[in-house]
């Protein structure tokens, strides 16, 4: 076993000045590497503190605020993980009616469990947390803390309601956050985002750009580049445990979801999780979203007058672990990495231990879903395994111009039918739909290739049932799918039947809601701030693609983007500007943004064959993983107009990803616009700042040659 004088590899001088001192001395604590496995014996305690309780297990030890339900500390074998601490959007401070309980009482279980609650009852007219930057609400709010012997972690969950006798009312932008100790230096999302963060002091330094949310870096280990939270940003559905590590300690804080029944939009939300606070001093955060907002989706959670509503939102599992043998880097790495500063090669040492970390609060996030519903939640609208209902069923395709039956990636998922209802942020009308709910349930599972699915643990009631798979175009739905408590439902063969205009000419990539196939908008390039502005670069005489011929991995970028008339952006020490992932931003004055953010309309073009004279109506069909901007995308066949495309922003390309709100645009034309031979199609984004345009998921041309016009009464 190393000490933890062994523990601390010598430094550089030059690396000190990169990251600050203060990183590089704080005492390592032998105790994070020791066993303690009396510690996972121990009975679970709540101590009453007059203003806040504190929940012990011996091995975590949170300490919660009664007048709000914040969480003020959490010591994780004995270091404190918390900087500002812990807290929900809305609390109860402030309601009408403020109660504190202990809902779980350790002394009368033998120290298995405790639980506290904050409550707060509002009379519908007491508005809590009025000033939440997400906004407030009306509706009585409880917030609950829970711990188990030998878990190493808490559990967090809020209890929103809206009785039948309160008015109108709706629940503002809503989450759990944590806001973590600045030791915490090492971000986890995906692997793809898996890295060390820049430090709090660099991001201070850091000169804004375009939107208070995007700093280009002056300073530190990741210097001319911009840092920019939107880039850590996440399909919730597929990230079942998030957060920060610390190279220096090695330990880790982590969210974990057992289930995403209790979140907005469904499998396909994308939304904020890991990030750091806004000031220029900033602790990093991780949140959870129930109600989100971002990129069009999940916005929706209103109550009318007299409706009976209430919404339990977790327990989530905050989750804390530690390395009981981390790697340490070598002199060598160490000065590799203040050699490469701006663009640079982390140790491989802090990249196996930040990954070891997380892999296992992955396989903690397992545990997690096999206990799901916990036994031990009671007192609320939380329904146990045994009054929960199971569905299961096969989809078959049925499409004769596919190239296969298969279904892969199929995603199931069952939701509220769609409803009435405003709080779209994407400006789609008053019908919400599964996409846009934060107000009801969903449930989600993964299906077979083959078509075969199983979703558990489902509360009993009526649901539409929804999937999408990779490579077929749109969505399957089934309504009126009841489900009974401690029930199996199996359907009957359900027979999928895509949508079509007529008889496939040629297509660009294939659907699966991403703009993932295409050119830089892989996992490993669509998150970095940017692209819009090295797009001219990449494409100087914008893009045309050859069906037959192109490849749309390398041909057919994922963002159609007006083509930047500057390259003032461009940081003349680059190595490779186009493509390295850090360091190529030139670092400038505020104001930086009306020089380089504007760019001329863009125009891509499709050249194809037709082998006879067209007839009839074409269709021109394109998936969007994304849109920003009203100037939409002008359709052009040989020249003359088509129409134009018209899609609901999402702000994919403001923040940056490859994904969000999915949705179809169709423009159908006259097909003798097309002609025997070569013919070529033109779509202009017009004019503007350089993050409107379009993110593509697929593109497809249909031709219905036997097509005839409805005749006029």
């Amino acid at each position: 076993m190393n000490s933890p004088k062994d523990m601390k590899a010598p430094f550089s001088a030059a690396l000190c000045s990169l990251l600050g001192s203060a990183f590089f001395f704080m005492p390592l604590a032998l105790a994070l590497f020791v066993p303690t496995l009396r510690a996972a014996d121990t009975a679970v305690t709540v101590t009453d503190n007059g203003r806040t309780w504190t929940l012990d297990n011996g091995l975590v030890k949170a300490t919660v605020v009664k007048n709000n339900g914040n969480l003020s500390s959490l010591v994780y074998r004995g270091v404190e993980t918390m900087g500002a601490g812990g807290y929900w959007e809305q609390t109860p401070q402030g309601a009408a009616q403020v109660s504190q309980t202990v809902t779980i009482d350790p002394s009368k279980n033998g120290g298995a469990r405790a639980e506290v609650a904050v409550k707060g009852v509002t009379g519908g007219k007491v508005m809590l947390s009025p000033s939440a930057p997400g906004g407030g609400t009306y509706c009585d709010l409880e917030i609950r803390y829970a711990m188990g012997r030998g878990e190493s972690g808490f559990y967090a969950y809020a209890i929103f309601s809206h009785p039948a006798a309160y008015g109108a009312m709706g629940v503002g932008e809503s989450r759990y956050i944590t806001k973590l100790s600045k030791s915490f230096d090492w971000i986890s999302v995906d692997a793809d985002r898996n890295m060390l963060e820049c430090t709090p002091q660099d991001w201070g330094a850091g000169v804004q750009i375009h939107a208070k949310e995007q700093r280009i870096l002056s300073t530190g280990l990741y210097k001319n580049s911009v840092e920019h939270k939107y880039s850590y940003t996440a399909v919730q559905y597929k990230i079942p445990a998030f957060g920060w590590s610390s190279t220096k300690d090695h330990i880790g804080v982590w969210f974990i979801n057992p289930t995403i029944e209790f979140l907005s939009g469904g499998a396909s939300k994308q939304e904020l999780v890991c990030h750091f606070d806004g000031n220029n001093n900033p602790d990093p955060i991780i949140l959870d979203y129930w109600r989100g907002t971002h990129y069009g989706g999940g916005a929706s959670c209103n109550m009318n007058a007299g409706e009976e509503w209430s919404k339990v939102i977790g327990p989530i599992f905050v989750y804390c672990n530690a390395l009981p043998d981390p790697k340490t880097p070598s002199q060598a790495d160490l000065d590799l990495l203040a050699a490469t500063a701006g663009n640079p090669t982390v140790p491989a040492a802090w990249q196996q231990n930040a990954t070891a970390l997380w892999r296992d609060a992955l396989n903690q996030a397992k545990k997690e879903k096999a206990s799901w519903p916990y036994d031990w939640v009671s007192g609320v609208d939380y329904p146990h395994k045994e009054a929960r209902g199971t569905v299961t069923g096969k989809i078959a395709l049925n499409d004769p111009q596919a190239a296969n039956s298969r279904l892969t990636n199929l995603t199931v998922g069952l939701a509220h039918p769609d409803y009435a209802g405003g709080g779209r942020r994407d400006g789609g009308g008053g019908t919400v739909d599964w996409a846009h709910d934060a107000k009801f349930y969903q449930f989600w599972n993964d299906g077979s290739a083959d078509g075969t699915f199983t979703i558990s643990n489902v509360r009993p009631g009526k649901y539409t049932l929804h999937a999408f798979a990779d490579g077929v175009l749109g969505e399957f739905a089934q309504s009126n799918i009841t489900v009974e408590a401690g029930q199996t439902l199996d359907l009957p063969r359900l027979e999928w039947k895509p949508l079509r205009y007529g008889q496939q000419v040629w297509e660009i990539g294939y659907p699966d809601r991403t703009g993932g196939k295409f050119y830089k908008g892989d996992g490993s390039n669509y998150w970095l701030w940017g692209w819009c502005l090295r797009y001219g670069d990449l494409f100087p005489n914008d893009l045309t693609y050859t069906i037959g011929q192109s490849d749309y991995h390398k041909d057919w970028f994922f963002e159609q983007v007006p083509h930047a008339l500057s390259e003032d952006w461009k940081n003349p020490a680059a190595k490779d500007p186009l493509n390295q992932r850090f360091g190529w931003v030139k670092v400038q004055g505020a104001d930086t943004w009306r020089t380089i953010g504007q760019g001329r309309a863009t125009t891509w073009t499709i050249k194809f064959n037709m082998a006879e004279l067209p007839k009839g109506q074409a269709a021109l069909r394109v998936a969007l993983a994304g849109a920003d901007g009203n100037g939409g995308l002008a359709v052009s066949v040989n020249n003359k107009s088509a129409g134009n495309i018209m899609p609901r922003p999402s702000n994919a390309l403001r923040y940056n990803t490859d994904k969000s709100v999915w949705q179809e645009c169709a423009l159908t034309f006259d097909a003798t616009m097309l002609k025997q031979g070569a013919n070529e199609m033109q779509l202009t984004v017009p004019a503007g700042q350089v993050t409107t345009g379009v993110v593509y998921d697929y593109l497809r041309l249909e031709l219905n040659e036997d097509y005839k016009p409805a005749s006029t009464p």
